[in-house]
């Protein structure tokens, strides 16, 4: 409790953080230790994050949301409201999470189609997109520019490919159509 007299984002958030202090904290957050958010990030009210996450600069939560421990949003990452993110998950630069959304243990998601690391040239970012209520399983790829419809569920472990329409279920890799998902599940 030494730091009870300090600055309010050093109070809240103690000593086992690297918080910056252009970090805009909505109500009733809960960060666990060793979390690192950078400057620019935005954190809705009732939001939970787990122990020894990364959020770069300009990441966006939306409201009542968990990110479970060991979580990395890359920059300009914008995860909605309501969403369930699982531990080791990953989040890459500029990809947009809707509402409602599940993301499974150890998912990820790429943006580049092309890797130029120590080589010169230019390679073009295409950000997923990951629509309201989707579900996406355990250790889940999502290459780059590909979009999961509304409701779409993806099994675990599947490699995403390709655009995935609407309350359809998809697994394997690369990942194919299985069926549609049951009108019971849909939010």
């Amino acid at each position: 409790m030494s730091n009870i007299y300090k600055e309010k984002w050093k109070n809240l958030l103690g000593d086992w953080h690297r918080i910056h202090p252009g970090v805009k904290f909505g109500e009733n957050v809960r960060i666990g230790e060793g979390t690192v958010i950078e400057d620019g990030c935005v954190v809705g009210n009732n939001v939970m994050i787990g122990h020894n996450c990364v959020l770069r600069p300009n990441t966006i939560i939306g409201n009542n949301t968990k990110i479970s421990h060991f979580f990395s949003s890359e920059e300009g990452a914008k995860i909605g409201n309501n969403c369930n993110l699982g531990v080791y998950s990953e989040f890459t630069k500029d990809a947009v999470m809707e509402d409602w959304v599940f993301y499974g243990a150890g998912a990820m998601t790429l943006n580049a189609k092309c890797i130029l690391y120590g080589r010169s040239g230019d390679t073009t970012l295409e950000a997923p997109r990951i629509c309201y209520g989707a579900r996406i399983g355990a250790r889940v790829t999502i290459m780059p520019g590909v979009t999961i419809g509304r409701e779409a569920s993806i099994g675990a472990r599947s490699l995403v490919t390709r655009d995935v329409p609407g309350q359809e279920c998809w697994v394997g890799s690369p990942a194919k159509f299985m069926s549609m998902v049951p009108e019971g599940e849909y939010l």
